[in-house]
C-alpha cells in the first residue's frame, strides 16, 4: 500500500469513525446560566476523571481543543498562541505549556473554550477558539505547590532522572509563582552505515553509536501585582545553566569484515546559560480602553568544542579540532492601545521596536594525533549578525453579528540586518503584513474559519555562519545575503461538536511563496578558504541555506475526538489526527520542479485514553507515524524516513501515596527503525554531475520506560 493510500484510509477512518459516534451522541450539555452564548464553561468536576496535577493537564482534555504554541513568525505580537491565562496571553516567549505545567490545578475555577464570535474585546489573533485558563480568586493569602519526579530507564541499562516542583503564592491583588527542576538525561544512537558505489556495489560499512548527555538547572519565576482596579504589572525571569555532550564511535569495514579505520568524537557545549526577564503593565482608562507595554529580553551563552580523531589502520592517526564562541540575545519592547469604538467593533494599535543579534568566532585546526595543529580556513566563520526592526499595526475584530465575525489587520515593518567579522553587509528591509480573518457560526455545533495573510518568516541567524558535522560529513556554508521568506496564505476550515467531549474538524490550506529557503549551492570566493573535509571536495562549492525563488505549498488535515462510551468502551477517548500535504519549487542546481526540502508529505496519529473513576486508573497509548523528510543539497540528495511508526502506551493511578498521580510508560516499544538514503553525486549535482555513490544509514534509539511520580498540595 502506497503512503497516499495509507493518509486516505486514515482520513476516511476518521470521517467514518466521527460519523458512527456523533450519529449516537448526545447534543452539547449545556454551559452554565452565567456562561455567555459561545462560551463553554469546564468545571475542575469536568477533569476529576483525569486526575490532573498541573493546568495543562487539564488543557489537554478539553473536547476537541489542540494547544497551539504559535508560530515562529517575525515580531512578538505575530507568535501569540491560543491558550489565555485570566483573559491575557503571557509576555514571556516560553511555550505556553511550560506556563501551563507549573499552574497547580488546584488554582484553577475553571477553563473556557471562547469562540471568536463571543470573544468580547479578547485578542483573538485569527484562531477560531481559545482556552482560557480561569484561576481561583485568593481573599487571603493561598499557597500551592506542585512537584514531580521522573526516572527513565535506556535500553541496556541506562538510567535518567528529572526533579522538580513549582511553589506559588496569591493574595488578592499579588501572586508569585517559583519553579526549580533539575534534569540529567541521556540517550543513545546505534547507526548501521552501509556504503556502495554507482553500481550498487557494497564497498564498506560503518557501525557508529551517539551518547548524548545533558543536564541543567530551570530556575523561572513570574509576579503579577494589580495595585489598582485600572492596573496590572506582571513581570517573569527564567534561567537556565546547561552542560551537553555527544560522545561517538565508528568503525569502518570492508564487506569481507577487515577493519579500515575508526572514528572517534568528543564535542562537548560549555559555559550554556540562558537568561530571560521580561514583563508588562497594563492600564484600563476604562472598559472600552486601555494600553498595555510589553518587555521581553532573552540571551544565550554557549561555547561548543569538538576533538575528531581519526584512526585509519596502518596509517598515522589525525585529528580536526573545532572550537566556537557563540552569544545570541532578543530585546523587544512593545505598546499596544485598545478601544471599542463602537459595541461591535474592537481596535487594536501596536507598535513595536526589537533588537536581535548572534556573535560567532569560530576556529578549525588539523594535525596529527596529539598535534602540532595548523589552522584550517574556513569561510565566514567569525561573524556578528545583527537586526533593529520597527513595526506597526492595526487591527480591527468587527461582530458582525453572533454568528459571524470579521478581522483585519496590517503589519508594517522596517528593518535593518548587518553582518560583520568575516562577510561585511548591511541591508535594509521592508514588508506589509495584512491579515483578514472570517469566522462563522450558522449553527450551535458548527464554526467555518476562512483566512488569508501575508506571512514573513522569521529568519534563523544561524544560517549566516558556517555550521559542521565532522562525524556526518555535513557543512553548511554561512549565506549573508539570505532574505526572509514571505508568503500569502489562504486557510479554510470547517468545525463541528460532537456531544459533550467531541468534535471533528476539517481544514485545506494553500500557500503562495516569495524567496522560499532551501538548500543552494554556494560558490566560495578564495579556492585556499574550500573546507576539505566534505563527501565530495571537488570544486569550491558547497551547500548554504538560501533563498529559490517561487514556490508552492498546499495540503488539509483532519481532527477528530471521539467520545466511545456510545461504542461500548465507558470513559474512552480517540483522538485521530491525519495531515497531508505538497509542494513545488524549482531545484537550483539542476533546474528541475522538485518538493521543497524538509518538508514532510504526511503525518498521522491515534491517541487513546480510557479513564476508570471507580479503580481511580486509567490507561492508553498512542501510535503515530510519517512520512519521508528530503534534503536536495547542492552535493546530494538526502532522504530520512522516520519508519514505520511509534508505539507508546502508559498505565497512571491515584489509588496510592495520598493521591499522588503514579504513571508508568513505555516509548518506542517496537525500537522503530528510521532510515536515511544519501546519494551522491561527482562533483555536484550541477549539470553535468553524475551519481557516484549512495549511503544507506539505518538508525535505532531503543524502547524506554519512564517512572513519574507527580502531586500537588
Amino acid at each position: 500500500m502506497s503512503n497516499w493510500t495509507k493518509v486516505a484510509a486514515m482520513a476516511v477512518s476518521v470521517l467514518a469513525l466521527s460519523g458512527a459516534a456523533y450519529g449516537q451522541q448526545t447534543p452539547p450539555a449545556a454551559t452554565p446560566a452565567n456562561s455567555p452564548e459561545g462560551v463553554q464553561a469546564f468545571d475542575p468536576a469536568f477533569f476529576a476523571r483525569f486526575a490532573p496535577v498541573t493546568a495543562l493537564d487539564m488543557v489537554r482534555q478539553l473536547p476537541g481543543f489542540r494547544i497551539d504554541e504559535g508560530e515562529d513568525l517575525r515580531g512578538f505580537g505575530a507568535t501569540a498562541g491560543n491558550v489565555l491565562i485570566d483573559g491575557r496571553r503571557t509576555s514571556s516567549k516560553d511555550a505556553i505549556s511550560d506556563e501551563l505545567g507549573r499552574i497547580s490545578a488546584r488554582d484553577v475555577l475553571r477553563i473556557e473554550l471562547i469562540r471568536a464570535s463571543a470573544a468580547g474585546d479578547i485578542d483573538v489573533r485569527g484562531y477560531t477558539e481559545l482556552a482560557n485558563v480561569v484561576l481561583k480568586p485568593a481573599s487571603e493569602l493561598q499557597v500551592s505547590t506542585t512537584w514531580a519526579a521522573t526516572t527513565r530507564w535506556y535500553d541496556q541499562g541506562r538510567q535518567a532522572a528529572q526533579i522538580g516542583g513549582t511553589r506559588a503564592w496569591k493574595t488578592d491583588n499579588f501572586g508569585f509563582r517559583l519553579a526549580v527542576q533539575g534534569s540529567s538525561l541521556g540517550e543513545r544512537e546505534e547507526v548501521d552505515v552501509t556504503f556502495s558505489n554507482a553500481a550498487g556495489t557494497v564497498v564498506a560499512r560503518q557501525d557508529e553509536h551517539y551518547q548524548q548527555q545533558v543536564g541543567e538547572l530551570l530556575v523561572t519565576g513570574a509576579a503579577n501585582w494589580t495595585p489598582t482596579a485600572r492596573d496590572t504589572i506582571n513581570a517573569n525571569f527564567r534561567i537556565l545553566p546547561r552542560l551537553f555532550s555527544n560522545n561517538a564511535a565508528a568503525s569502518t569495514r570492508l564487506p569481507s569484515g577487515t577493519l579500515v579505520g575508526n572514528i572517534f568524537l568528543d564535542y562537548t557545549e560549555k559555559d550554556i546559560w540562558y537568561v530571560d526577564g521580561g514583563g508588562d503593565w497594563e492600564h484600563k482608562f476604562s472598559p472600552a480602553n486601555a494600553v498595555k507595554v510589553i518587555l521581553v529580553n532573552r540571551t544565550l551563552n554557549w561555547r561548543p568544542q569538538q576533538l575528531l580523531t581519526q584512526a585509519p589502520v596502518g596509517a598515522p592517526f589525525t585529528q580536526v579540532r573545532d572550537t566556537s564562541d557563540n552569544k545570541a540575545g532578543e530585546h523587544v519592547l512593545r505598546g499596544v492601545w485598545t478601544i471599542k469604538p463602537a459595541l461591535e467593533h474592537t481596535l487594536e494599535f501596536g507598535l513595536e521596536g526589537a533588537y536581535n543579534y548572534r556573535e560567532v568566532d569560530r576556529q578549525r585546526e588539523f594535525g596529527p594525533l596529539a598535534g602540532p595543529f595548523s589552522v584550517v580556513p574556513v569561510p565566514i566563520a567569525s561573524t556578528k549578525v545583527e537586526e533593529e526592526r520597527v513595526e506597526a499595526s492595526i487591527t480591527d475584530v468587527w461582530r458582525m453579528s453572533p454568528q459571524l465575525t470579521l478581522e483585519g489587520a496590517l503589519n508594517y515593518e522596517v528593518s535593518t540586518i548587518s553582518q560583520s567579522g568575516d562577510a561585511v553587509q548591511e541591508r535594509d528591509f521592508t514588508y506589509a503584513k495584512p491579515r483578514a480573518v472570517a469566522t462563522w457560526t450558522p449553527t450551535a455545533q458548527d464554526q467555518v474559519r476562512l483566512s488569508l495573510l501575508r506571512d514573513v518568516s522569521q529568519l534563523d541567524f544561524a544560517d549566516f555562519a558556517t555550521g559542521l558535522d565532522s562525524i556526518s560529513n555535513t557543512a553548511n556554508v554561512g549565506n549573508p545575503n539570505l532574505e526572509p521568506e514571505q508568503s500569502w496564505k489562504a486557510n479554510l476550515q470547517w468545525k463541528r461538536a460532537l456531544g459533550e467531549r467531541g468534535s471533528i474538524s476539517v481544514s485545506a490550506f494553500y500557500d503562495d511563496i516569495e524567496d522560499t529557503q532551501d538548500f543552494i549551492a554556494s560558490q566560495l570566493s578564495t579556492p585556499s578558504a574550500c573546507i576539505t573535509v566534505a563527501p565530495t571536495p571537488a570544486a569550491c562549492f558547497r551547500t548554504a541555506i538560501g533563498n529559490v525563488g517561487d514556490g508552492k505549498r498546499w495540503g488539509g488535515r483532519i481532527e477528530a475526538t471521539i467520545p466511545l462510551d456510545s461504542l461500548g468502551v465507558s470513559n474512552g477517548i480517540l483522538k485521530l489526527n491525519v495531515g497531508a500535504q505538497d509542494s513545488e519549487v524549482i531545484d537550483p542546481m539542476t533546474g528541475v520542479e522538485r518538493q521543497i526540502s524538509s518538508e514532510q508529505e504526511y503525518d498521522w496519529s491515534i491517541d487513546f485514553r480510557q479513564d476508570v473513576p471507580s479503580m481511580k486508573f486509567a490507561w492508553g497509548g498512542d501510535y503515530s507515524s510519517a512520512g519521508p523528510n528530503p534534503e536536495y543539497r547542492h552535493e546530494r540528495i538526502e532522504i530520512a524516513d522516520p519508519g514505520e511508526g511509534d508505539l507508546d502506551m502508559f498505565v497512571e493511578t491515584t489509588a496510592f501515596l495520598g493521591g499522588a498521580l503514579v504513571r508508568i510508560t513505555a516509548e518506542n516499544i517496537f525500537d522503530q527503525e528510521r532510515e536515511v538514503q544519501r546519494r551522491f553525486f561527482t562533483p555536484n549535482r550541477i549539470p553535468p554531475g553524475a551519481f557516484s555513490s549512495s549511503e544507506k544509514r539505518l538508525s535505532t534509539f531503543g524502547p524506554t520506560v519512564t517512572f513519574t511520580l507527580a502531586g500537588a498540595f
